[in-house]
């Protein structure tokens, strides 16, 4: 679904036919207009999107948008129910209901607003204070540049800080005046002001653990599972043959309804070894009695040009742009005949911590005490092949911060004075630039003693939020079951030293679906590897990559050393690992931008 809407308490006129306008570009067809005192809301979907389930709820004081299903049950929430809950507060029904939604309620005589957003923040809020301080805001930046039919200006601050941290929850986004409200928060609008709140708090699942003692996580998956495919014809599954993939097969294989086909897509590099998990997604689909698609992607490579203009520009900058031309190719074996639901295992390595976090070992001492402390530390070091008093180092180190109420302010740990942790082509002016509040507003709102290991669940968690949200091809958006709320609830429930156990990862995950189906193949410890891919799509394209990123804007806006990002690029190309990910994170800043460029909202107002 896109949407377009104002909050207006100056009684502004013909607004609803200029959001109309902009919104019915993307739709080509009438949009429904929703007009409730201050509030004026356009919505409607993108033209042929038959894949696209989202609903719109209204009652006398509010409006509910998206997929929305009761936490008790897991059923659909129906037009009724809504009607029901008018008299609810926001938290309220924050607490009675999961899925993806914007819920808008409040008065114009109040001159009072909220507007919620889910957990995931699937179904994005962007918004832009005009000067009457009027709420313009919409699902997609280029729909509110529409409406304001301005020329984009940069956020330096958002690039520059996405250049070292790469993507983020924060509110922050690479345009000038133009914010998101983060993903399980909500924006509280007075005639004169705006404050985002939390409404989501990731620790109260942990401090509720007893209710998820008896639940199994293959239980609490096919619930959600449920709800999530039940209106479709098709449900396929991207399966790299991984863990966190397979769960998914194994768990949809035996939930998915007679008149539904249930299918898995893999991807293999028939040339790297280390990219080809072939043999494994095979195995799955083996025991699953399911159809495999396999698809050799030894073209289009990674940093291929993409040669089709978006349906919407992208709100930001992802690594998620330098597969596009991949992402089309994969879209177009998708099921055509009926509506089709595209699932990814992505998520479950953040929410169940691939790799586990060696502050674990704190937490384990600081509610376990001495026993058995030895054999976690033993573990730890096994895993990340660390010497025993190296862990036990920092451990220390990290109950002497928990002690005095110290940790880090930052989403990544990193010291900007350190300047062996940065590239050498990042010049003086980008680190001037990067902001330290690029992250989720939680950040603020947590306690300041946390267990060390679980702080790192809810870092690692945000992350995997913040990865979600590019999405880059709109008519075939990929769900991500792991980051749905019950799924995300139960994982955070655990502490996190059960997460890691007999030197397995994302062990409860592991175990309960051997278990319950009866199979070893979730117990495999190598995991294939993209890197490979990588070195070769810059290689095959690098006059492609050169040129792209060496005239790019963060050269010729001086925050890049030419000379070294020409010497880092080489060397990638040629199978070096230096500043692999610093890199990809520039070449999609620069491929962000030049769809921005080349996009044909930034040539009408340029005449």
């Amino acid at each position: 679904m896109i949407y377009v809407g104002l909050i207006s308490f100056n009684n502004s006129c013909h607004q609803d036919y200029k959001l109309q306008s902009a919104l019915e570009l993307y739709t080509h067809a009438i949009s429904t207009v929703i007009t409730k005192d201050a509030l004026t809301l356009c919505y409607g979907k993108l033209a042929n999107n038959k894949n696209d389930m989202d609903q719109v709820w209204e009652n006398a004081n509010s409006v509910l948008m998206g997929r929305v299903f009761v936490k008790n049950s897991n059923e659909s929430f129906t037009e009724n129910d809504f009607k029901n809950a008018a008299s609810f507060d926001t938290q309220n029904l924050f607490e009675k209901i999961w899925g993806k939604y914007i819920y808008i309620s409040g008065n114009k005589a109040q001159s009072y607003y909220e507007i919620s957003i889910d957990t995931t923040g699937a179904l994005n809020f962007y918004y832009h204070i005009l000067p009457n301080k009027d709420i313009l805001f919409a699902s997609d930046i280029e729909i509110i540049f529409k409406v304001l039919n301005q020329t984009p200006e940069y956020n330096w601050e958002y690039i520059c800080s996405y250049l070292l941290y790469g993507s983020s929850c924060s509110t922050a986004t690479p345009f000038a005046d133009i914010y998101e409200l983060s993903p399980g928060c909500c924006l509280k609008i007075t005639q004169n002001k705006t404050i985002t709140e939390p409404i989501f708090y990731p620790l109260a699942p942990y401090n509720n653990a007893g209710a998820y003692k008896d639940r199994d996580v293959v239980d609490i998956m096919q619930d959600t599972l449920k709800s999530l495919i039940e209106p479709y014809d098709n449900i396929c599954v991207s399966l790299s043959g991984g863990l966190d993939s397979s769960a998914l097969v194994y768990c949809l294989n035996s939930i998915t309804k007679k008149d539904q086909i249930l299918s898995a897509q893999h991807y293999f590099h028939s040339n790297i070894k280390s990219s080809n998990e072939l043999f494994y997604a095979r195995k799955v689909c083996d025991e699953t009695g399911i159809q495999l698609t396999e698809v050799d992607i030894s073209y289009p490579l990674p940093f291929s040009p993409n040669s089709k203009i978006p349906v919407l520009n992208p709100n930001k900058p992802s690594s998620a742009l330098i597969t596009s031309e991949l992402s089309e190719r994969i879209s177009s074996y998708l099921p055509s005949d009926g509506s089709c639901i595209f699932l990814s295992g992505h998520g479950s390595d953040h929410i169940f911590q691939r790799p586990p976090s060696k502050k674990s070992v704190s937490d384990y001492f600081l509610e376990r005490g001495l026993k058995g402390l030895k054999e976690k530390i033993d573990e730890v070091s096994h895993f990340y092949r660390d010497p025993f008093l190296s862990i036990l180092k920092n451990n220390s180190v990290s109950l002497f911060n928990y002690f005095l109420y110290k940790r880090s302010k930052k989403r990544h740990a990193g010291d900007l004075e350190d300047k062996k942790l940065t590239p050498k082509w990042f010049k003086e002016k980008l680190l001037k630039t990067v902001v330290f509040d690029f992250k989720h507003p939680i950040y603020e709102n947590l306690p300041a003693r946390v267990l060390p290991g679980k702080y790192e669940q809810i870092d690692a968690f945000y992350e995997g939020i913040a990865s979600m949200n590019s999405e880059i091809n709109p008519l075939n958006p990929t769900c991500h079951p792991f980051l749905c709320e019950p799924i995300v609830n139960f994982a955070l429930s655990i502490p996190s030293y059960e997460l890691f156990n007999k030197r397995f990862d994302r062990y409860p995950l592991r175990n309960s679906i051997s278990n319950r189906f009866n199979t070893e193949t979730v117990w495999r410890r190598d995991k294939g590897q993209t890197t490979g891919v990588f070195q070769i799509g810059i290689k095959q394209n690098l006059n492609y990559v050169l040129n792209i990123c060496l005239e790019g804007e963060l050269v010729k806006q001086g925050f890049i050393d030419k000379d070294e990002l020409y010497k880092t690029i080489l060397l990638i190309s040629s199978g070096g690992m230096n500043d692999m990910w610093p890199f990809t994170n520039l070449a999609s800043v620069e491929m962000f931008m030049n769809y921005w460029k080349n996009s044909s909202l930034s040539k009408t107002l340029s005449k």
